[in-house]
Parts: C-alpha cells; sequence; structure tokens
C-alpha cells in the first residue's frame, strides 16, 4: 500500500506543478488594488543608490494610478491605451520613455497579460502558490540593448520587481500594504489621488 501512495505522488507531481496558467487565473482574480512600494534604484555609472517610496492604485482594464512621495512628488497614470506601444522595440530612448515602459509592464502583469508578454519575452515560471517567481528574458535585440532580465516574486499579488539594465543599472521595487478596494467609494470621496 506504501509503495502504491508513493507511486501515486510521484505520477502526480507534474500536475501539482505551478505554471503560467496558474499565475494568470490567481492575477485576473484582482480587479481592484492598492498599496505602497519601496523602489530603488542603482546607478552603476555613479555607483549610486536611490531611494524613493509611494503608493499607487490599480483598476483591471482602466488604469493604474502611480504616486511617488519622496523624494519627489510625481504622479503617473498608464492606461492600456497610453501604454499600447511603449514596449515597442523601435521606441526612443528618455527616462520618460523608460517610466512608460516600465508602467505598461506593470499594468500587463497585473493585468496577467501573459500572452502580450510572451510576444517579447521568454517566461520561466517557478515555485507554488504561496511563493512563485517569473523571469522573463527579451527576445528582439532592441530590447536586450536596454536590459537584460526582469524577476517577479509573488504569492497573492505581485510583491517584488527586479528589472535588470544592460548598462548594469538596478531597479527594485517592493509592494506591500496591498489590499482590494471599491472605485465606486474612492469616486464618492472625491479622493485626488483616485
Amino acid at each position: 500500500m506504501r509503495h502504491a501512495l508513493v507511486v501515486l505522488l510521484l505520477l502526480s507531481g507534474p500536475t501539482l506543478a505551478f505554471e503560467l496558467d496558474d499565475l494568470q487565473d490567481r492575477l485576473n482574480q484582482t480587479e481592484t488594488l492598492e498599496g505602497r512600494f519601496e523602489q530603488q534604484r542603482y546607478l552603476a555609472d555613479l555607483d549610486t543608490r536611490l531611494k524613493s517610496t509611494g503608493h499607487f492604485l490599480y483598476e483591471r482594464d482602466a488604469r493604474m494610478v502611480w504616486v511617488l512621495e519622496t523624494p519627489i512628488e510625481d504622479r503617473l497614470v498608464f492606461t492600456a491605451e497610453n501604454a499600447a506601444d511603449s514596449l515597442d522595440e523601435k521606441a526612443g530612448a528618455g527616462s520618460d520613455r523608460q517610466r512608460q515602459q516600465v508602467g505598461t509592464l506593470l499594468l500587463q502583469l497585473l493585468q496577467g497579460d501573459w500572452h502580450a508578454l510572451q510576444e517579447r519575452f521568454t517566461l520561466d515560471v517557478s515555485g507554488t502558490n504561496e511563493a512563485w517567481q517569473v523571469t522573463l528574458e527579451p527576445k528582439a535585440k532592441a530590447l536586450r540593448q536596454r536590459f537584460t532580465r526582469i524577476e517577479l516574486k509573488g504569492a497573492d499579488y505581485l510583491d517584488n520587481i527586479a528589472l535588470y539594465a544592460a548598462n548594469e543599472d538596478v531597479l527594485r521595487v517592493r509592494f506591500f500594504d496591498q489590499r482590494p478596494f471599491d472605485p465606486s467609494a474612492a469616486e464618492a470621496g472625491n479622493d485626488p489621488e483616485r
């Protein structure tokens, strides 16, 4: 009997593996999300680390609002409409373009738009429902000239992003205090951040 159980467990092992479809199903359950973030950017040329903090707001199929609070105040809004071409391999450089690319990537990740991501990246998924990890490596030469890989980690939500640039800069974002919210309650309260 013990041997039969061991064989059954070994045979069922691959079906218990965490796969891209599992991750997509998990992230697709998130209609709205708000929380805080801590962002650290390492600039290789200057051997300097820059830290910023803020909060974010996400509404599926609508927008992502990214609000920097320290060291400067800034508010960015990413929508599917204004993000459509920001990951284009032929897109120009510059800090605005890079911010738009990161915002678009976040929007696609939170929406579970893995098919769009698979067109531009090779994806390696591992882990479990409680602790998953995805590594994205760009396929196109133009993207590889900008960054080498992106690492994502999470559980119920996306918790950490690390973006490794081709020039050896590194951007790390840690999300915390994440929770769903009611968009109609936010509108009724006339919250300026929403």
